[in-house]
């Protein structure tokens, strides 16, 4: 039920509910405080004082008998004078006093019970003038039988009255002072019971209030501690509306999110895996096809070596001819022989050429195959360093329990990186073995028209040969043009021979940016192992 409001309004609502506990059993204390304030005030304002009033009206009474009898007993005429004077000064302090007793008798009960006073003492008056009257007029006598006969038993009314105002008073005062202590004992008991129902509410509120922060709290704290430790298998859940809820359906949240992320990078190391030993594997066949390039080219410059030294020879054959005119059928015959043997030379050299010419054309589509893998292997790398980087980021999102995480998917990403320099590498590399390759096939494109342009001038040479044997007159002219031709065909062969080792250097170079592109495989092979140990630590 708490888990339904939010963390502020649930503490509002319990702070306000024990301020408003607080405000009853202050108001309650004030009011019984007030009760037994109007208690005292009513004790010290009118009981003492009415019940001080009614004392003094009884001494005073009991004075004004004390002097009324002392008046019967003077002699002198002197003396009475005296005692008139007190006499009179004592009623005179009787009636203010009980003027004043008369403002606090305003209860039925207690201005029935003064009205018996005034009852008694207007009786007691109406004696009080009829004594004196016979005390003015000397007439002791009668008056001491008045007193005794009539005055005495209203005195005693009075003085009876006066008590039972006196026991009036004082059970009243003894019912005030009850009330008040039964006031202070209801609010004594009031502020008991309040503070303890304050306390077992509020020690009620704050564990119910407790509990609802605590566990989904600690909830979060096992789940993050789970998700820190490389578990994202963990199970938990919160449905509640609170901030608290809130917070741990994020982690659930964030934890799924790991969970594909790390499912993601673990098929990226895998597939990066077997691109990578696919790499190398074609990489080790390109080795393969130029290491028996090379030993092709190491035959083509051998072969055309033998045909400058042939060409050479055909010179010096027909200078040789020249000189002698009369070896020239036997020299002519000799030089037939030559002349077919070059043309055997230069065919065997123009179908090598071709030979040539289509393993340099395998080896450009080779190299292109290659470039298509590593472009497969940068798209791999791509993907890998912006998954590593959405790891990072919703690692930096959950601050310190995403800490070693973070740390993972930075060496993912440097993995990425390195992976993404040495694809650049290696593309260099190929884009220079290909310049080389397109290089080579244009060379060697020549060299195959110039071997073609060679066997011609050879079979020319047969013909010319030829026509020596049926015309020993035009042996010197064919002579000149046979040396003509060799020198021609010297030059062409150089050339060639000069060609076949460049291929030969560029088939070096491109061997070597084979064994180079094997060697960043095996690394990129190595890597994404790597990768794939770093996500296996994770329990998914």
């Amino acid at each position: 039920m708490l888990r339904s409001l939010k963390i502020g309004k649930r503490l509002t609502i319990g702070f306000s509910l024990l301020v408003l506990i607080s405000i009853v059993v202050g108001a309650s204390s004030f009011y019984r405080l007030l009760e037994i304030k109007s208690n005292l005030s009513n004790l010290a304002e009118r009981r003492l004082p009415a019940a001080l009033l009614v004392g003094k009206m009884n001494s005073e009474f009991l004075l004004i008998r004390l002097q009324l009898a002392n008046l019967l007993i003077a002699k002198a005429d002197a003396d009475k004078a005296p005692l008139h004077e007190a006499l009179n000064q004592a009623v005179r302090q009787y009636n203010d006093t009980s003027a004043q007793a008369a403002e606090f008798h305003k209860t039925a009960a207690g201005r029935s019970t003064f009205e018996q006073v005034l009852t008694a003492k207007i009786k007691f008056d109406a004696l009080y003038a009829e004594l004196m009257v016979l005390i003015n007029n000397n007439k002791i006598d009668e008056a001491l039988q008045f007193r005794q006969q009539k005055f005495t038993e209203a005195a005693r009314e009075v003085t009876k009255s006066l008590v039972e105002l006196a026991d009036y008073q004082r059970a009243t005062g003894i019912k005030q002072a009850q009330e008040g202590e039964q006031s202070i004992f209801l609010a004594e008991m009031t502020a008991l019971l309040a503070v303890i129902f304050a306390v077992l509410f509020g020690a009620t509120l704050a564990v119910l209030i407790t509990r609802s922060l605590v566990r989904p709290i600690e909830t979060a704290v096992v789940a993050s501690q789970a998700i820190a430790a490389g578990d994202l298998s963990f199970h938990f859940a919160d449905d509640a509306p609170d901030e608290a809820g809130v917070l741990i359906r994020a982690m659930v949240t964030m934890q799924k999110q790991l969970q594909s992320t790390l499912d993601d990078i673990n098929k990226s190391a895998s597939q990066l895996t077997v691109t990578s030993e696919e790499l190398s594997v074609v990489t080790e066949s390109s080795a393969h096809t130029m290491q028996q390039q090379s030993a092709e080219l190491d035959m083509a410059a051998t072969a055309v070596t033998e045909l400058t030294t042939a060409i050479e020879e055909v010179a010096r054959s027909a200078a040789a001819t020249s000189d002698n005119s009369t070896q020239a059928d036997k020299t002519s015959q000799q030089g037939h022989q030559k002349v077919n043997s070059t043309i055997q030379s230069i065919q065997t050299l123009e179908n090598e050429i071709q030979l040539s010419r289509a393993d340099i054309i395998q080896l450009s589509d080779h190299v292109n195959e290659i470039g298509k893998v590593l472009d497969v292997i940068r798209a791999i790398a791509d993907q890998t360093n912006l998954l590593a980087l959405n790891a990072a980021i919703e690692a930096a999102r959950a601050g310190e329990s995403g800490r070693g995480f973070a740390v993972v998917a930075d060496e993912v990403r440097a993995l990425a990186h390195r992976t993404q320099q040495s694809t650049k590498m290696i593309e260099q590399t190929i884009k220079t073995v290909q310049a080389g390759t397109q290089k080579t096939v244009v060379t060697m494109e020549q060299s195959s028209e110039r071997a073609t342009q060679t066997l011609k001038l050879a079979m020319e040479a047969g013909a010319a040969l030829k026509l020596i044997t049926e015309s020993i007159g035009q042996i010197s002219d064919q002579n000149m043009t046979i040396a003509s031709a060799a020198e021609e065909q010297a030059t062409v062969a150089r050339e060639v021979d000069k060609n076949l080792i460049n291929i030969k250097d560029l088939s070096a170079q491109t061997a070597a940016g084979a064994d180079e592109t094997k060697a960043s495989s095996i690394e990129l092979a190595k890597l994404a192992e790597h990768l794939s140990d770093l996500v296996k630590q994770f329990k998914v």
